[in-house]
């Protein structure tokens, strides 16, 4: 598994990171820019008018990030693949991963409209 990485401004400025399968999304971001169920994380991002949102895709064992992430969690990935996709169900980015419970750590460059988003599964 490699790092990928790509560009977008998604509807209502959110995406969603699942299995494959997708998952149970979140009621609410309650005022936070992340929101979690055990199988699907919403990430909030850069307002979709304003401009593109860079989301990377990596192995935590590729990541050398010092700073505290803005959210640590366990995510379910029963077909073993965490993907990334917007509200509207185009999938961003995809990685196959080996566990059905995966560790999930995301940094974001900003507390409430981040246009950089890193997602480590491992």
């Amino acid at each position: 598994m490699m790092a990928v990485s790509a560009k977008a401004s998604p509807a209502n400025s959110v995406v969603l990171v699942s299995d494959g399968s997708g998952g149970e999304i979140p009621k609410s971001m309650h005022g936070s820019v992340i929101a979690a169920t055990d199988t699907c994380v919403a990430i909030g991002c850069l307002a979709e008018d304003d401009a593109e949102t860079t989301f990377t895709l990596a192995p935590l064992s590729e990541l050398d990030r010092r700073e505290k992430p803005a959210f640590e969690g366990m995510l379910r990935t029963p077909k073993h693949r965490v993907v990334v996709r917007t509200v509207t169900g185009q999938q961003l980015l995809e990685v196959p991963v080996q566990q059905e419970l995966t560790r999930i750590k995301i940094w974001v460059n900003d507390a409430s409209e981040p246009d950089n988003v890193v997602i480590g599964v491992g």
